[in-house]
């Protein structure tokens, strides 16, 4: 169910793609997952249309008035340069998570209403790309994003891509037990980034995304890059090309580690034995 379970149970650093194909049920999704931000005294920002409508269905004025609810329209977050601009739309994103904490707060509650791109908006078609992308800004884990996706606007083929480009996905089917079937979490000694969860056909563009840029987004030095994998329950065999293929990039720096044996077995086989480690 969309208004209940994942969305109330969201942290900093995830990010899932929310269809939606019902207004009461859109209105019901955000109030648990803004309550819960509320309540865990995180800023919450959202994107989208009818802001102050909004405002008033969900009964958060004085939140708003204290700062702790911000709503503004597309038109002055995703498309404030007169075009969807990616690459300055993430670094917003990072912006705005400093900013909540400078401001006090916890971290960083993002909501963006994607009906926009539903339009000819001028780079709309980076859309995939972006949500893909954004996901090494969400694995810093100072803040977190659900993106609504209106089933009624977009194509079925539309929605598949930017569901891949997203490590979670909630609809009308899923589950109220339901946990976002991966995450992303940015290490710091040593650099690198951990991987929860499965790895599938359903989040395979937003593993891609993270672990190709996984090199350029770690801060240069003789430290090895770590790809700890400990808490990968599964991995499909698509998951350990990536993983092939980034080790070979990134290497001599790169290592795998926590592999359990299966894994490790599939990247000695494919030759990687010299980045795997236990």
């Amino acid at each position: 169910m969309i208004e209940a379970g994942m969305l109330g149970r969201l942290r900093p650093g995830d990010h899932a793609c929310v269809i939606i194909d019902d207004d009461d049920v859109r209105i019901r999704g955000l109030a648990t997952y803004i309550n819960a931000g509320i309540r865990a005294d995180e800023r919450i920002l959202y994107f989208g249309p009818d802001p102050e409508r909004l405002a008033d269905e969900l009964g958060v004025h004085d939140a708003i008035d204290r700062g702790q609810v911000v709503m503004v329209t597309a038109e002055d977050s995703y498309l404030a340069g007169g075009r969807f601009d990616p690459e300055a739309t993430m670094d917003g994103w990072r912006t705005e998570a400093a900013r909540a904490r400078a401001d006090g707060f916890r971290s960083l509650r993002a909501i963006g209403d994607m009906s926009w791109a539903a339009g000819p908006v001028a780079g709309a078609e980076r859309l995939a790309w972006y949500e893909a992308n954004v996901n090494r800004v969400f694995a810093e884990r100072q803040a977190m994003a659900i993106c609504l996706y209106d089933r009624r606007l977009f194509s079925p083929a539309e929605l598949q891509r930017v569901t891949w480009a997203h490590p979670a996905a909630v609809d009308h089917n899923t589950g109220a037990e339901a946990e976002p079937a991966l995450r992303f979490a940015r290490l710091g000694d040593p650099p690198g980034i951990r991987i929860r969860g499965e790895a599938d056909l359903s989040n395979r563009q937003a593993l891609r995304s993270v672990l190709e840029r996984l090199v350029d987004d770690t801060p240069a030095g003789d430290q090895p890059i770590v790809v700890d994998v400990s808490e990968l329950r599964f991995a499909d065999a698509a998951t350990v090309r990536i993983l092939l293929e980034v080790a070979v990039a990134g290497a001599p720096r790169l290592r795998v580690v926590g592999c359990s044996p299966g894994l490790r077995r599939l990247l000695v086989f494919n030759g990687a034995d010299a980045i795997c480690e236990s």
